[in-house]
């Protein structure tokens, strides 16, 4: 009955409340559903204990449904075209309120604002609608640099594959955003699909150059679908709405606790974040735990209000779990969670939410979050020992008319691949490039950063070139991902004006093309490639606190983030710096202080290096006798002939040409590992230094970090070329992981040894030290020679 009033007094404020206003600084507008009451009318606070079946949660429902301000006989928009200057972001705002765009790319936190770069970028995002949500036009806000020349700059746009209309680009933030309507029956309740599709132009240059200069940011807070109207009643889809708004934002999750239900929800909670990281295309979620009585989390941050979290109630006696999504006062959509007084198992969670989210279902969504739970992509996985196309890896048939043209194609191998031989991969290109391109117009393939490969494109224009055949060392291949690149390079014609108005297809690639890389006995290398792609979140310990310990929304981060428990994980153990004496170190003998310094250090630009008078010309880098020796003593008579070589060194240059070569025969871990942390500077370092326990990693970060970035930036770096790797680590400032490698670690062979695998195993460990298998090959020489030696003796003897 309270329920019903409290319904009542709802619709009769919407009745006759006055349109309001819901804006928000910087132009972010709420979805509608979520829409915050610019000022809204406190009521009584309903008892939950009078209907536990129906009551909802008395901090959420403490203020009546927002009131849509919307005029119900608004027309729709003008087909596209610029908003008027004087008309800002959040004027518009207040008219018809947005969903807004969230990236695909994946992260913790990617940004508000995608920037597009070069000629012809394109970029791809997500927009969820609630089923029954009326959008009208799309709003997009960009604004670029000012090298681009907006009569020839236009920004194409696809909703869910349709084209639905071409602004300018070119234009600046003070400009405002554009508008364009989109059909009829193109949105759809859930996940839609836009494409913007750029043409830029370079006002006074042409050519590769003159591309880097070319950039558009677009604005996902203030771009997406305008909302005609809202659902009546919120849904799985509302929340989900709510939830890619926050992430677009970079914000995290909140989670109400009313109760100490934490724990008995955990396994609601833990496949709830799983299944929403699917749902949004991979994209990793953060959650934090929230106060009971916190209020406005975005008036002090100038953006809107968060527009979803969950809510953890008393169960009242159930056996089974319950849930219900409702529009809190703050206009956030709430998941109510009721779980009973016993633990859940995994399977029990999963058919509940099953039902919970059955309208979610459906959609191609859980692709990317393969991607995440397993740390591999995996349309990107290939075999060794047969030719796969690269449309099955992910890189479909493309062309470009830009003068400036990259593509990026992870490819994924085998964990257990490894080769160090001479052996070839064979890349045969399917390719074709226009005629009469200018000269000096080339194609470079790279594998792994390493050029491979420099194709001219001109002479012979015009016809496809099939199947040529593009050998590269294996050697610069590893086990888990790698990076296959084509870059081509067109000069402009003339480079000194602005780009004819002609733009034609000037290179092809096409998915046909194969690429091969050769078998491999299993063999592995020791580091931190393998465990780290073996972690997962219920394998952390955090300064002596186990997972289980953590904070719920910590604890729910991390196993979103780094997937589900599965046989043989790893462990990482964290800890801040000042416990740096409890990393173990195994053999090595590394000074923890340098290690300490890696994390204190700062980056700075640095100096111009004064070349030595001293330097000889034309010194080999790799000199196996070190540095080049210059005696401040007069030379000799005689000496210049260079018969008396040996006479001129003193004992102190002979002893250090001697301790070179012992440091290149027999390297010192200590020492090289020490020299390179002498050159790092960062915020996180992950080693793995105790091989006694080859499953366990060690995290070291300074207590003013954020454990999950950090963790963040290592779940992304399993899917990627630049993760950690080798013995240690160094997370730096902008971002990159810089790796140590012990040049002693043997490669490790994981299957028997046999007569089909013994020469490849043989050629391998061959491979990892020339030195040390030559000098085997001399010492059995030379076993071999005092044995024919004796030999010979005896027989003479006899």
């Amino acid at each position: 009955m309270m329920t019903r009033g409290f319904t009542l007094a709802a619709l009769l404020s919407a009745l006759i409340a006055t349109p309001g206003v819901s804006v928000a600084q910087d132009g972010i507008i709420a979805i509608p559903s979520f829409t915050i009451p610019a000022t809204p009318a406190p009521t009584d606070v309903p008892d939950p204990s009078a209907d536990p079946d129906l009551a909802g949660d008395p901090l959420l429902d403490a203020a009546p449904a927002p009131v849509d301000p919307l005029d119900p006989g608004a027309g729709r928009l003008a087909r596209h075209g610029a908003v008027s200057s004087v008309e800002t972001v959040e004027e518009i705002a207040a008219r018809k309120p947005i969903a807004p765009l969230l990236s695909l790319r994946a992260g913790a936190n990617p940004g508000t604002t995608l920037r597009m770069q070069g000629e012809n970028p394109e970029a791809e995002f997500s927009i969820f609608l609630p089923r029954e949500a009326v959008p009208g036009a799309l709003q997009l806000a960009h604004s670029s640099g000012v090298d681009v020349m907006p009569e020839r700059s236009v920004i194409d746009v696809f909703v869910n594959g349709t084209e639905v209309g071409r602004v300018a680009a070119g234009r600046f933030e003070e400009d405002g955003p554009d508008l364009i309507e989109v059909p009829e029956g193109i949105w759809r309740g859930g996940r839609n699909e836009v494409v913007l599709r750029m043409r830029q132009a370079h006002r006074l240059f042409c050519g590769p150059e003159a591309a880097f200069d070319l950039w558009t940011d677009i604005d996902m807070t203030g771009s997406g679908a305008v909302l005609d109207s809202r659902p009546f009643s919120p849904g799985a889809m509302d929340f989900l709405a709510g939830v890619a708004h926050d992430a677009g934002l970079g914000r995290a999750i909140a989670i109400k606790d009313l109760s100490d239900r934490a724990k008995l929800a955990e396994p609601v909670l833990t496949e709830l974040a799983q299944r929403l990281t699917g749902y949004l295309r991979g994209r990793i979620l953060t959650y934090r735990t929230a106060d009971l009585y916190e209020v406005a989390e975005g008036a002090d941050t100038g953006l809107p209000q968060p527009l979803a979290r969950i809510t953890l109630l008393p169960g009242w006696g159930e056996t089974e779990p319950r849930a219900e999504f409702r529009r809190g006062g703050d206009g956030a959509i709430v998941m109510a969670l009721s779980v009973p007084e016993r633990i859940l198992s995994f399977g029990d969670a999963e058919a509940f939410l099953d039902t919970l989210l059955a309208d979610l279902e459906g959609d191609d969504t859980m692709l990317d979050a393969l991607a995440v739970q397993t740390g591999i992509d995996p349309r990107t996985q290939m075999p060794s020992g047969e030719a796969v196309t690269l449309a099955s890896l992910g890189l479909e048939t493309m062309r470009t008319s830009s003068h400036y043209f990259r593509r990026d194609q992870i490819f994924t191998l085998p964990r257990d691949w490894l080769v160090l031989t001479a052996q070839k991969a064979m890349l045969n290109l399917d390719y074709a490039y226009a005629r009469n391109l200018p000269e000096k117009s080339i194609m470079l393939i790279r594998v792994n950063g390493e050029t491979v490969r420099l194709l001219p494109l001109t002479g012979m224009g015009g016809e496809p070139i099939e199947q040529f055949p593009i050998k590269f060392n294996a050697n610069l291949l590893r086990e888990g991902p790698n990076l296959l690149q084509f870059e081509a390079l067109i000069p402009g014609d003339p480079e000194d004006a602005a780009c004819p108005d002609d733009s034609f297809p000037k290179l092809e690639i096409r998915g046909s093309s194969t690429l091969r890389v050769p078998e491999s006995p299993r063999l592995r290398l020791a580091g931190m490639r393998l465990p780290v792609f073996a972690l997962r979140g219920s394998g952390i310990t955090v300064n002596g606190t186990g997972l289980e310990d953590l904070p719920t929304a910590e604890r729910l981060t991390l196993k979103a983030m780094l997937g589900e428990a599965i046989p043989n994980a790893s462990r990482l153990t964290v800890v801040t710096a000042d416990r740096m004496g409890e990393l173990p170190m195994g053999a090595y003998n590394i000074s923890r202080s340098e290690l300490h310094k890696a994390l204190e250090r700062k980056w700075t630009e640095p100096a111009a290096a004064v070349p030595d008078p001293a330097d000889r010309i034309g010194e080999l880098p790799d000199d196996l006798f070190g540095d080049a020796i210059v005696s401040p003593e007069p030379a000799r008579a005689g000496a210049g002939d260079g018969r008396f070589f040996m006479l001129n060194l003193s004992l102190e240059d002979l002893r250090r040409r001697i301790y070179a070569v012992r440091d290149r025969l027999m390297p010192d871990p200590n020492a090289e590992a020490e020299r390179w942390l002498g050159d790092q500077y960062g915020h996180a370092l992950l080693a793995q230094l105790d091989r006694s326990d080859p499953r366990a990693l060690w995290l070291v970060i300074e207590e003013e970090d954020d454990l999950i970035e950090v963790m963040a930036s290592i779940a992304s770096s399993r899917r990627s070329i630049g993760g950690p790797s080798g013995q240690i680590a160094v997370l730096d400032d902008a971002g990159y992981w810089r790796s140590w490698y012990d040049s002693r670690q043997l490669p490790e062979l994981a299957e028997p040894l046999t007569l089909r695998n013994f020469r490849y195993v043989l050629g391998n460990y061959a491979s990892w030290s020339p030195v040390a298998f030559t000098a085997i090959l001399f010492g059995l020489a030379v076993i071999s020679a005092l044995i024919a030696l004796r030999f010979v003796i005896v027989s003479r003897e006899d």
